[in-house]
């Protein structure tokens, strides 16, 4: 058999590999959970970025307000005024020129058709901004467009933006047909004569300024542009684009910092960024999935770690937020120092996930522990089972007997809220009290309390000694029992202490009982599914609303007893349908178990003259919580006595 340790291992390992997928499939399909990873990305780039200085390659030509303060039109710019830019910047040397602005439209014939003109002999290489995006351009300036602007001209102008937040973080690469040409950046990059441009979106390494005053890229008025020295054009891809106060304006992720130029940034100027970081060789920020869940993994695996410890949820969480301070303050700090942008939010999710399953995985190991420990007690305070230790010693020997037993379970209806209420001594002084009042009966009837879980009880009829009427006994003392829970409820109710209802439910069948552990710590107890079924029928009450069930088999050993079948009820994970019964044995209810034995019969015949049959009954018997459940269920068209359980 699989050692203890080995098992805790094999768990510990299912455990981290399990949070770090949920971590990882979390903040990769669940926008919410990406988003924050983004903004945790968003605050590195816009403060954790070392300064740099201002690029030599790329130059900006801004049309500015006072650019278009000259024209008597501000839209579509002036295109004489676009030639004479063009060509006064090809004739101060610039390597390639970038021209951001959409052409898809006329203006005055003769200045259209000296920039058409201008654009087709210039010696530069040149490049234009087109989209044929219905949200940029109607179907007539698409045709303007591409009327005017060569195939071989035509850069893919259209920003990526996130869906969820508008920020723009991608290079876009564009695509390969005259409708959908290169983007801007690969464009560029490609007339300038370099060979890594990206052919599929790539997150922008955005280029750090020198300082507060300077911007990363230097950036010319376009009315200057033909009287300014010509070694600032020189060799340079030149942009020229808007630096208009809301127009072809984006948010980026300098925006969490920035609320200026560089949080709703030019279009152009977003261009430059791209076009610089191909050709400088920098590599964008983030890091390939395989290595975030790397990353992902470790912290899991280190929460798995500070778990096995074993000293105390305190002390992991503790633990846990220093360490997860220190990976964020490192992620910060190893960023302005070159390290690419590692994930925030899926390693500390999977971390937490790790100490949280660990924790329960740990402490169910040691509940079971407990209960184990409190079986073995049970064991001497059973006074059946201390007068067979006694009268027979060799019953203590490891082995099991296959026999049938009656079965009954416990359980107070909302103790979890209770323990939330009461301080620990109250609620000790309550369960205490309660439990001791309900062994009495149990050991009463010749019960052996098997266990307690909480304020749980399982108790075994038929075992240790024989019993013949097992089944009788256990139905009498269920009977008992409700009797004395309903007294106690009401008395603590009346006391402002809020304790619930009793639930029981009882299951006769064949199990193996015995002592199973080892020679030094052994449980007294029974074994097979028919343990399983006294517990569900224990926990369905809550559904028929009753406080009592009684399976068939049971219920069938117990001839001089009297029930009403509650319903052909069929339990969760399984396939055969048990008729569930509830005590009748008061003699004040004969009116109401003749005319509901009546009723029943109608319903499992499936005759629809049982719901009214059933209406009557519930006018006639008011608050009988089997009637109320059979008419909830025919307001849903289901005139049956067959149940399927979909929970326990």
């Amino acid at each position: 058999m699989m050692s203890a340790a080995v098992k805790r291992a094999a768990g510990s390992i299912v455990v981290a590999l399990a949070a770090t997928l949920i971590a990882v499939l979390g903040v990769t399909y669940f926008s919410f959970l990406g988003s924050i990873e983004k903004l945790a990305e968003d605050f590195r780039v816009a403060g954790a970025s070392p300064p740099a200085e201002q690029s030599k390659d790329i130059a900006i030509v801004a049309i500015d307000e006072t650019t278009l303060a000259q024209f008597p039109y501000r839209s579509p710019i002036d295109r004489e005024f676009l030639a004479n830019l063009v060509t006064a910047i090809s004739a101060k040397g610039a390597k390639v020129i970038g021209l951001d602005v959409i052409l898809d439209q006329p203006t005055e014939p003769a200045k259209d058709e000296l920039l058409k003109k201008t654009i087709a002999e210039l010696k530069t290489p040149l490049f234009i901004s087109y989209s044929s995006a219905p949200n940029v351009v109607n179907e007539e300036q698409l045709a303007y467009l591409n009327d005017y602007v060569p195939e071989r001209l035509r850069a893919e102008a259209n920003l990526l933006t996130d869906p969820f937040d508008g920020t723009v973080r991608e290079i876009n690469p564009g695509g390969n047909t005259p409708l959908r040409p290169a983007g801007f950046v690969r464009k560029a990059v490609t007339l300038a004569g370099f060979k890594n441009a990206p052919t599929k979106p790539v997150a922008i390494a955005w280029r750090p300024a020198p300082d507060l005053e300077t911007p990363a890229f230097p950036i010319y008025p376009a009315m200057a542009a033909a009287v300014l020295p010509d070694e600032w054009f020189k060799d340079k891809i030149v942009l020229i684009g808007a630096k208009l106060s809301i127009t072809d304006r984006h948010r980026t992720p300098l925006a969490v910092l920035d609320d200026g130029d560089n949080a709703m940034m030019p279009g152009v100027i977003i261009q430059a960024h791209g076009i610089a970081q191909v050709i400088e060789g920098r590599p964008a920020p983030g890091m390939p999935v395989p290595q975030r869940a790397l990353i992902t993994l470790v912290m899991a695996a280190l929460a798995v770690g500070i778990t096995l410890l074993k000293r105390g949820i305190t002390f992991n969480v503790g633990l846990g937020l220093v360490l997860l301070a220190a990976y964020w303050v490192g992620a910060t700090v190893g960023y302005y120092y070159g390290l690419p942008l590692v994930p925030l939010i899926a390693p500390s999710l999977a971390f937490a996930l790790s100490l949280w399953m660990m924790d329960m995985m740990i402490g169910k190991a040691e509940r079971k522990q407990r209960e184990f420990v409190q079986g073995t007690f049970s064991r001497y305070v059973s006074p059946a089972v201390v007068a067979q230790l006694v009268a027979d010693p060799s019953s203590v020997s490891i082995s099991g007997t296959r026999r049938e037993a009656t079965f009954m379970f416990t359980d107070i209806a909302g103790f979890t809220t209770l323990s939330e209420i009461l301080g620990t001594e109250a609620l000790a002084d309550t369960l205490n009290a309660y439990l001791d009042g309900a062994c009495t009966i149990v050991q009463k009837h010749g019960g052996t309390i098997d266990k307690f879980i909480g304020d749980a009880i399982m108790a075994i009829f038929n075992a240790p000694l024989p019993q013949p009427d097992h089944a009788m006994r256990a139905v009498r003392c269920a009977v008992e029992l409700d009797a004395y829970a309903e007294a106690f409820r009401i008395a603590k109710n009346a006391e402002n202490n809020p304790i619930g209802i009793t639930r029981i439910g009882i299951h006769t069948g064949q199990v193996t009982i015995g002592n199973f552990g080892s020679q030094s710590r052994m449980d007294f107890t029974a074994l097979g599914d028919t343990v399983n079924t006294a517990a569900r029928t224990e926990g369905v009450n809550k559904y028929f609303g009753t406080r009592i069930c009684v399976t068939e088999e049971a219920a069938a050993q117990c001839p001089d007893l009297r029930f009403r079948p509650i319903g052909d009820v069929v339990l969760k994970g399984k396939l055969t349908p048990v008729t569930l019964f509830n005590p009748a044995l008061d003699a004040a209810d004969d009116a109401l178990y003749a005319d509901y034995m009546v009723a029943f019969d109608l319903l499992r015949k499936e005759d629809p003259a049982a719901v009214d049959m059933l209406k009557l009954l519930d006018g006639r018997y008011p608050g009988d919580a089997i009637i109320k459940f059979h008419l909830d269920r025919i307001a849903k068209g289901l005139v049956t006595a067959r149940v399927v359980m979909e929970d326990k």
